[in-house]
């Protein structure tokens, strides 16, 4: 009995020394945030119907620092005209480690090409973006995640379409989800 007491004691020791961090260096993660908008417009027949898909994939390189690869699709909506969005870029978080909850700062940066439906015209954009938020780990590997993101978007349109430039600053409050392979 006193041999598998030693044996159990050293097998807990070992996998307790020996356990992973969710955010610790060597793990995986996959998540991201979908949503859905509409908006109706008061004294007027036209409508706006948006759609966001945002999955990123990381690796943590060190232990609670990770850089991703994020992925940006989008369908946008008004009244007859309809745009689509494809974009792609790197991301960094930096993870506070606590218990079930786990603050983060991050940041993005991203390159956006919009088509539209009604013609071959093609846009572009670049994004760069600040996030703060926190994953709420519900298990050993899935989390739930809050955000705020803060945007600066440099739009150039074509001649022929707008010719103008500008930059737009965003402010999105977000939520998602993310799966930790460790």
């Amino acid at each position: 009995m006193k041999n598998l007491s030693s044996v159990l004691f050293v097998l807990f020791f070992t996998v307790s020394v020996f356990a992973q961090s969710p955010i610790g260096k060597g793990s995986y993660t996959i998540g991201g945030n979908i949503s859905y908008t509409s908006e109706t417009y008061e004294d007027s027949d036209a409508s706006q119907t948006t759609f966001l898909f945002n999955p990123q994939l990381g690796y943590f390189f060190i232990d609670n620092f990770y850089t991703a690869l994020s992925l940006t699709y989008g369908h946008n909506s008004i009244g007859d005209f309809s745009y689509n969005t494809y974009g792609i870029g790197p991301a960094v978080r930096y993870y506070f480690d606590a218990e079930k909850l786990k603050p983060f700062l991050g940041a993005s940066y991203s390159y956006l090409k919009f088509t539209e439906s009604n013609s071959d015209d093609e846009t572009s954009h670049t994004e760069f973006k600040l996030t703060c938020g926190a994953d709420y780990f519900v298990s050993d590997g899935f989390a739930l995640e809050a955000s705020l993101n803060y945007s600066f978007i440099k739009y150039d349109f074509p001649s022929s379409l707008y010719s103008i430039n500008t930059n737009v600053k965003k402010f999105v409050i977000g939520i998602g989800v993310n799966y930790f392979i460790f």
